[in-house]
């Protein structure tokens, strides 16, 4: 189903046209059209399946597919070597990329990051010692954050549900912070129509002060030279480019430019400072905005080490079973919470008891599983992790027996398997544990929460 433009409110119409001006007739075609589907590739999960197949210009991981599959049946989305993502936001790669150097070990912030397609995308950029916080407020938008993130397999990530006002309590403390502000939406209405019904100008005008409240309460954990990146997925002026004026008049930030070719078909509204605007009309993906800054002044990162943290958060050597599960346990640091035993990367150590002063921390570094009478029961995560121990006992499936594991449905014959632990593969990639007990019986030990509700049909 397309959108129509006559659900559009009278007041949005209106501007939209002051907006555009000759560029509406086009704009409104556009709207009427089907929203082109696009993934993003995981780097660090090679994969030949999308091969051939277009390029999206601005992000070289990314790619156009003809027409929309059904993902929930393909055994390498839930393996995590691709993720989900509209196109536009896809620049986040581009503008990193130009501004940011990614050969250093950095501190980045994605302070709105659900569901966590620009999450994944920065991982992917990192390198393995830097830390990335990726921090979502709504308790089950933050869980649906954590199921993304553990899917695409990284170990460097440190997931908070924080409120954006107690990153003021680490003064300096990150290299970059993105801030995909919580918006009105309007980018988004041809893919998602039923968005139109929550449009008013009273809640743009909502929208617009609580991107302000939230840019007031994270600059301070800015370092001094530090990069912000803001973004939208909204047509709103006010949302936009007033508030990323306001925020040159409020913090004297120097606002950054990257290169790109014309033929991206990527606008710049404003003449007065460079911003990065989407249009359906004249490029092929979403409504989106970007726009980048520097922090030219302000307070280095002072740790101040609370001495009750560090003796709740106490480091383990390793042991037989962290050197069975892992490739290489020289890499962590390890530590054990109520049976929880997990694995953090050595680098980010310091930095998580930094967190965990001042944060909610729902996930971090590479949560092994739990510990029963000194053995770890391995958890659905350490599945999909890209540094678990090549010589775990492995059974390879093909599509159908995949998808009968992740729907939960009777595996078929599976005879004559030795009691134990098996990692459960598609073509080479991690989906999970099948337990064999004594009795011989099979337990599918895939999450229930994670399970496909339909299975596609035979």
């Amino acid at each position: 189903m397309t959108f129509q433009l006559e659900q559009l409110p009278d007041a949005l119409r209106i501007r939209l046209k002051s907006q555009l001006d000759d560029q509406y007739n086009d704009f409104e075609t556009a709207m009427a059209t089907v929203p082109p589907i696009s993934i993003r590739l995981n780097p660090r999960k090679p994969t030949e399946q999308f091969k051939g197949i277009d390029v999206v210009p601005w992000c070289p991981q990314g790619r156009y597919l003809e027409s929309r599959p059904r993902f929930t049946n393909d055994p390498l989305f839930h393996a995590g070597t691709y993720y989900v993502q509209e196109a536009s936001s896809m620049f986040l790669a581009h503008l990193v990329t130009e501004l940011v150097d990614l050969e250093q070990d950095l501190r980045i912030l994605d302070l709105s990051a659900a569901p966590g397609g620009k999450t994944t995308l920065l991982q992917s950029l990192l390198t393995e010692d830097s830390l990335l916080v990726a921090n979502e407020i709504i308790s089950g938008r933050n869980k649906t954050l954590r199921q993304n993130m553990l899917r695409w397999g990284g170990d460097n990530h440190i997931i908070t549900q924080s409120d954006p006002k107690y990153f003021k309590k680490l003064p300096g403390f990150f290299d970059v912070i993105l801030v995909d502000a919580p918006c009105s939406g309007e980018g988004l209405i041809r893919k998602e129509p039923s968005a139109i019904n929550e449009w008013s100008e009273q809640n743009v005008l909502l929208c617009a002060a609580r991107q302000k409240r939230i840019l007031s309460d994270i600059l301070p954990a800015l370092a001094p030279g530090g990069i912000l990146i803001y973004s939208t997925c909204t047509f709103s002026e006010l949302e936009n480019e007033e508030n990323m004026k306001w925020l040159q008049r409020e913090s004297g930030f120097s606002p950054l430019s990257v290169e790109m070719p014309e033929s991206w078909g990527i606008q710049n509204a404003d003449t007065t400072f460079p911003t990065y605007r989407f249009y359906p009309h004249r490029l092929k993906g979403e409504g989106f905005f970007i726009a980048a800054f520097r922090k030219n002044d302000g307070t280095a990162f002072k740790r101040k080490r609370n001495r009750s943290i560090s003796a709740k958060y106490r480091i383990e050597p390793a042991n037989a079973e962290d050197k069975y599960w892992l490739a290489a346990t020289d890499r962590y640091v390890f530590l054990s919470r109520d049976q929880h035993r997990i694995a953090l990367p050595k680098p980010l150590y310091d930095d998580y008891l930094d967190l965990a002063q001042v944060l909610h921390i729902t996930n971090s570094g590479l949560n092994m599983g739990k510990i029963y009478h000194k053995r770890l029961k391995p958890s659905p995560e350490l599945a999909l992790s890209q540094y678990i121990s090549a010589e775990l006992p492995t059974i390879e499936f093909d599509t159908d027996q995949a998808l009968d594991y992740l729907a939960h449905h009777n595996l078929g014959n599976l005879a004559d398997l030795e009691k134990g632990r098996y990692l459960i593969r598609y073509k080479g990639y991690g989906l999970g544990w099948l337990h064999v007990l004594e009795t011989g019986q099979i337990r599918n030990n895939y999450p229930s929460a994670w399970r496909i509700l339909q299975r596609h049909p035979k």
